[in-house]
Parts: structure tokens; C-alpha cells; sequence
């Protein structure tokens, strides 16, 4: 026998099995209503050389999918297991094995043999008779025997470029398997990755040709070349929109993350959009450039067409909320987010409860003076009746809030207070004004129900004014963090932890308005004790507050049963009269547990939390109601 050295042949790689695999038969098309079941069988495959790949063929092949229906006849069946051979190579080339074989058998068994069998088909308990109960079935066995060979060795891959003037890209810088297995799947991917190079780096036409692969069977290795189509270098130009009707084009090219002239990115469109959508003014939006590349010198000026919906611009809102400390509060707003064109959001916040009404107006201009730049304003009415103080207010900011990166805000504005205070029947007044100054990381995955990352808040503001008709002026410093983290490779068990700490640098807590001071306790932190009733409290068992403030939290969640889910926690916090924590009036812990509903709008919970260390003033236990997780 002579043996070729080398044999050329073109070969067919498959990319991403799971989803690209299938084996049904051609001639199984639900054109007429399928005739009785009549065969029954089992399947068993032997030679695969990995787990992987006999998971992915129980999940592709037909004789596996329609194992529970069974077949219509033994002929049917052959057919079937047959058709799926193809399939068993494609599997084996996408691992390396090229050189691989399938054989398929398909036998009628003894009923009471197929019986015995670990892979014996039931169909609703009955394996020797159809549905109707009248007639015996066939039983049968489909033997898949597989015999890979060896794994062939990826020893060069090229990319050429046959239509074009771009650089090839490196294949093995994108990942091809060069001096490896020669796994179809990663060699797809390198092909993927090369054409999106070439996409983002000016030639959005870019696209693979055939490829063409030179298989040595006696040394085992596989030579590639992928041939590619560049197309012209492209830069952006002009943009149009369409389907606009109240929103300003001007105000959406400033999202623009080019200029006219730059080189095309593909992935700089795909961010256009996703930011045009963030807007929240669009039900859809396209991104799109000409399907066809146009001819001309290069780099060749690219139109751009920006096609939107608009959607509704009002929004009204409801809520209610229970705790056993403050008791029922039902709320409800209103919003506009184009008032001028241009994004423009006008708010409008109620809240009443038995204890606290509050009305709020909000505004926010974004894109202003310069992108990811807000203007935010906003105006606050307070009335609150409390056990640590009463108080009438309202309250005033104006400032600006930018975007570092995804996961960074910063922000500085100023605030103007106005309070009529009563404390123990006595009545104060207090005229502040502030510079607020804040920086806040989140790269969470969700904003109600996080269940991986990791948040942080920190605010410092310093506050001069008159307060009993004496000068008061302080700096107040308050940051607060938390982290999530999942137990398993989904979020069915994750693990929470929040922590606290705020500082008041002032002469005396009594120069510090009571509206102003450090509290803790209630169902934002520690929970188990009263809003605001951790820490100090005076003669008639209310709260004083203090100078500085530590909370800890933790929780375990879990999901138990679909949407429903429970938590168990242990919260704790105090508050000192001094500017450092000095835990003279300890330390209050509360632990507890809770349920949740994890509804299209966000987690609903009730918590339920007990005081470890509970004084004469501190309730049993504390009950509380709302949408959202504690932290």
C-alpha cells in the first residue's frame, strides 16, 4: 500500500456546537399528524473522548431528543440514528479528531431484554404497549460506536487578505490553538476575532472568505488559511437621524462618541446606541452605516444614520411602605423627561405617612456645558414628627454631578436650609448653608437586588449658619459601603455586607442642629431598634444623636422557591457624642430574618428583627415593608 504523504482536503470546521448542532431528520416534517409510536429503543454510545463532547451529543442528536417519543418504525429509526453520524463527526472535528469514524447499528430486542437494560425507553411507565393499551411495542437498541482517532495538531494558521488593503491580523495573538489541538471551535473564534479587528480598526466591511485547511493524516496536523475580504478604510461622516419628533438632534450628538473624520470603529456605533438608549427617551434605536461600502479614495467618508421611536415622556409612580416604628406612608410621583427637548427632567415626589409628610421637585438637565456632565436641582418641603425631634423645613440644592467612568460619579453643589425645630416643647430655629461635595462607585449588576460588586458612598459637606440664633458652623463627613457576593455560579445564594462610618467635626453637639446630627437605627440600618434609637438617649427616652456613628450589617439571601426568597441578618450600630467614635454608650446589635418576592419591579421584602441587647425603651421587635433589599 502506498501512503500519502499529504492530502489536500477541505474540511468543515463547527463553531459553537451547542447552539449550531442538528440532527433532526429531513424527513420529519410536521406536514400531516405523525402516525402511532410503534418502536420503543434505547441508546447506547461508547468512545468519545471527553465528557464534553458525549454531553453535547446527548444534547444534539435526534435519537437522543426523540428518545421519550420513540419512533414510527424500525426503518424510521435507522434513518434517524444515520442522519445523526454526521453529526458525531462534526462534534469530533470540533475537538480535533478529523480523522474520526461512526458507526451507527440499529437492533430489535426481546421486549424483556430492553427491559432490563439501564437506558430502556418508558413512555408513562408502559414499555411493552402504545398509548392505547392494545398492542405490544418493538423494542430496540441504537448502538452509536465511535472511534475518534487521533487528535490532530493545528500547526499553522494564516490570514490572508485576498480583497483589500488592510494588514493581516496575527492568528495566534487572537487566539488560534497553533501547536495545539486543532479544536474547530477555537479556530472559528480566532476567525471572528480577526474580522472584528479589522472592524474596529476602520474597515467595517470587513468579512471571512472560505477558509481552506491541508490535513498530513500520517503526521496528524492541520494547516489553515483564512482569507479575508477587508474592504475600503472608512472614517466617519456626516449623521442624520430619523423618527425623531420632540427630541433635539442637537442634544443627541453630544452623546456622540466620534468626530467627523475618525477612523470607523464598529463598536464606537454599538456604544452610540446603547448610550441613546440610556436616555430613556427611545423605545428602539438603530446605529447604522450603508450596507453597501461605497467606492472612492480612501479613507472613504461614511454617512451615519441614527433611526429612533420615541416613547411616552410621562411616568407616574406609586408606593407604600410599612414599619412598625413609623407605621404606614404611601407615595407616589410624577415625571417628565423632555420638558425643552432635550431631556429635560421635571419630578415631582409625595409622601405621606402618620409621622412624616414630605413633598420633593427635582430637576435634572444632563449633557450640561459639557458631556456626562447633569445639572441637578431640587426643593424639598419636610414635615416630621418624631421621637427625637419635631421639625418643619425646607430645603434647597443646586449642583453638579459627572460621570468619571461606568462606575464612577462625582459631584458638588451647594444647599440652603431653612428648619423650625421642636425639641422637648422647645422651639428653635436654624438657617444653614452647605457645600456639598460627593464620590460614589457602583459595579453592581443590579440597581434593587445587587447580587455581585461592590458600592461606596462618601459625602462631606460643611455647613455654616445661624442655630438659636448663634453662629454654628461644623463639617459633616458621612460614607457608607457595601458588597455583594455569590456562594454559587448563579445568584440563587448570595452573601451581603454593609458598613457605616460618619464623623461631625464640631465644638459641641449642641452647636450642631438636631436636623443635622448622626443617627442610628431603623430599617436602612440597624434594624430591630426604633429610627434613630441607637445610641444616647435623654431623660424622656428619645434620641439625642450624636457626633459620629459606626454601623455594621450582614445577610445571607437565598432564593427557596422560584420568585420566592428569605434572608437572615444581624445589624449593628453606634453612635457617640463625640467626633471619634468612642462607644461609650456601647453597642447595639439586632439580628432577624425575612422574606422576599422578587417581583418584574424589583425585591419585595419583609424583615422582622429583634434588639440582642434591648433597654427599657426599645421595642420587642420591629417589622418592616417596602420594594428593594435593606442595602
Amino acid at each position: 500500500m502506498i501512503a500519502m504523504k499529504k492530502l489536500s482536503c477541505l474540511l468543515l470546521l463547527a463553531g459553537a456546537l451547542a447552539s449550531g448542532c442538528s440532527g433532526g431528520d429531513d424527513g420529519e416534517l410536521a406536514l400531516f399528524e405523525s402516525p402511532k409510536t410503534a418502536v420503543a429503543y434505547s441508546v447506547e454510545m461508547t468512545g468519545l473522548p471527553s465528557e464534553e463532547m458525549t454531553e453535547t451529543a446527548e444534547n444534539a442528536l435526534a435519537v437522543y431528543r426523540e428518545q421519550e417519543a420513540g419512533a414510527q418504525s424500525l426503518a424510521f429509526l435507522k434513518r434517524r440514528a444515520q442522519g445523526d453520524a454526521a453529526l458525531v463527526k462534526r462534534i469530533l472535528r470540533s475537538g480535533g479528531y478529523y480523522s474520526g469514524k461512526v458507526d451507527v447499528t440499529v437492533a430489535e430486542v426481546a421486549a424483556a431484554e430492553a427491559e432490563g437494560g439501564e437506558d430502556a425507553a418508558t413512555t408513562s411507565g408502559d414499555t411493552a404497549q402504545d398509548d392505547a393499551g392494545d398492542a405490544p411495542k418493538k423494542q430496540a437498541v441504537v448502538t452509536i460506536e465511535v472511534t475518534p482517532g487521533p487528535a490532530f495538531t493545528l500547526s499553522e494558521h494564516q490570514f490572508k487578505i485576498a480583497e483589500g488593503s488592510a494588514r493581516a491580523p496575527d492568528a495566534a495573538a487572537l487566539g488560534s490553538p497553533v501547536g495545539e489541538p486543532a479544536a474547530a471551535a477555537a479556530i472559528v473564534n480566532a476567525e471572528t476575532a480577526a474580522v472584528t479587528q479589522l472592524q474596529r480598526a476602520g474597515y467595517p466591511y470587513a468579512q471571512r472568505l472560505k477558509r481552506r485547511a491541508v490535513a498530513d493524516l500520517e503526521a496528524a496536523t492541520l494547516a489553515v488559511t483564512t482569507p479575508l475580504a477587508s474592504g475600503p478604510a472608512s472614517a466617519f461622516g456626516d449623521v442624520t437621524f430619523e423618527g425623531l419628533e420632540d427630541v433635539r438632534a442637537r442634544y443627541l450628538r453630544t452623546y456622540l462618541p466620534w468626530e467627523t473624520g475618525d477612523i470607523v470603529d464598529t463598536n464606537r456605533l454599538r456604544s452610540y446606541q446603547r448610550a441613546l438608549l440610556a436616555t430613556d427617551l427611545f423605545d428602539t434605536v438603530s446605529v447604522k452605516l450603508p450596507e453597501d461600502a461605497p467606492e472612492g479614495a480612501e479613507p472613504v467618508l461614511l454617512p451615519v444614520t441614527v433611526t429612533a421611536e420615541e416613547r411616552p415622556f410621562r411616568t407616574a409612580s406609586a408606593g407604600v411602605r410599612y414599619s412598625t416604628d413609623n407605621g404606614p406612608s404611601v407615595s407616589g410621583g410624577l415625571e417628565h423627561r423632555n420638558l425643552f427637548g432635550e431631556n429635560e427632567t421635571l419630578s415631582t415626589e409625595a409622601e405621606v405617612g402618620l409621622e412624616e409628610q414630605r413633598i420633593a421637585f427635582g430637576y435634572r438637565e444632563p449633557q450640561y456645558l459639557r458631556a456626562g456632565q447633569d445639572l441637578l436641582g431640587s426643593f424639598v418641603l419636610l414635615r416630621e414628627e418624631d421621637d427625637a425631634f419635631d421639625q418643619l423645613s425646607a430645603t434647597a440644592t443646586l449642583g453638579l454631578q459627572r460621570r468619571l467612568s461606568a462606575e464612577w460619579v462625582v459631584g458638588a453643589g451647594v444647599l440652603g436650609e431653612a428648619s423650625l425645630i421642636t425639641d422637648q416643647g422647645v422651639e428653635t430655629t436654624a438657617f444653614l448653608g452647605g457645600l456639598q461635595v460627593f464620590a460614589e462607585y457602583d459595579d453592581t449588576d443590579d440597581l434593587l437586588n445587587p447580587t455581585s460588586g461592590t458600592r461606596f458612598r462618601g459625602e462631606l459637606t460643611p455647613f455654616a449658619g445661624i442655630f438659636d440664633d448663634a453662629f454654628a458652623g461644623f463639617l459633616k463627613v458621612d460614607t457608607t459601603a457595601s458588597g455583594y457576593v455569590k456562594l454559587l455560579s448563579d445568584d440563587r445564594y448570595v452573601f451581603a455586607g454593609r458598613g457605616r462610618f460618619a464623623t461631625i467635626v464640631a465644638e459641641d453637639i449642641d452647636k450642631v442642629p438636631q436636623t443635622r446630627r448622626l443617627y442610628s437605627g431603623g430599617g436602612g440600618s440597624v434594624r430591630g431598634f426604633a429610627q434613630r434609637f441607637v445610641g444616647e438617649l435623654d431623660t424622656d427616652n428619645d434620641p439625642i444623636g450624636g457626633l459620629s456613628a459606626v454601623e455594621l450589617g450582614a445577610e445571607f439571601r437565598a432564593k427557596v422557591y422560584g420568585d420566592i426568597g428569605g434572608v437572615l441578618f444581624v445589624d449593628a450600630g453606634s453612635v457617640s457624642a463625640e467626633t471619634f467614635p468612642a462607644f461609650d454608650n456601647g453597642v447595639q446589635f439586632a439580628t432577624g430574618f425575612g422574606f422576599r418576592y422578587y417581583s418584574p419591579v424589583g425585591p419585595i421584602r419583609f424583615d422582622v428583627a429583634f434588639p440582642l441587647n434591648k433597654r427599657d425603651a426599645d421595642d420587642a421587635f420591629q417589622f418592616y415593608f417596602s420594594i428593594g433589599q435593606a442595602f
